[in-house]
């Protein structure tokens, strides 16, 4: 008896909280990974591993802070440094700072509407799945790239 290929599981859009758990447990066992870095003031995430509900390999990355040249106080600098020094950004997040990220599943594999008709079977933006990842911030790695 051969192994057959398994279908796509159905698009289906849900916050189920099950795919939480799930991907706690993959975060743990290494399958998926987090990570939330600042870098001169500007803090970014990117999220790669397994999707918790169709196991589909997917990269997630977003910055998590605005870089407005001094609009709003994101990056504006501080008076009498000659512009050397930065005010910190709010939204911006420092080392061991709690970060919550909601990731919903970017896939790119094909997966044909359910049973709720959400998606028509051409659809390539993921099976759906949303879930919560909480984490803390890294320091930035010595050569700036997240």
């Amino acid at each position: 008896m051969t192994n057959q290929p398994q279908p796509p599981i159905p698009y289906e859009q849900t916050s189920d909280y099950r795919w939480t758990e799930v991907a706690f447990d993959l975060l743990e066992s290494g399958a998926l990974t987090a990570l939330v870095m600042t870098n001169d003031n500007v803090s970014s995430a990117v999220v790669e591993g397994a999707c918790p509900r169709c196991v589909h390999h997917f990269t997630d990355r977003r910055p998590l802070t605005a870089v407005t040249s001094g609009i709003g106080g994101s990056r504006a600098g501080v008076q009498g440094t000659g512009g050397t020094g930065l005010v910190a950004p709010a939204g911006a997040y420092g080392y061991g700072d709690p970060v919550v990220l909601d990731v919903t599943c970017s896939c790119g594999a094909a997966h044909p509407a359910g049973a709720s008709g959400a998606a028509d079977s051409t659809a390539v933006s993921g099976c759906g799945a949303s879930f919560r990842i909480e984490l803390t911030a890294d320091p930035a790695p010595a050569d700036g790239q997240p």
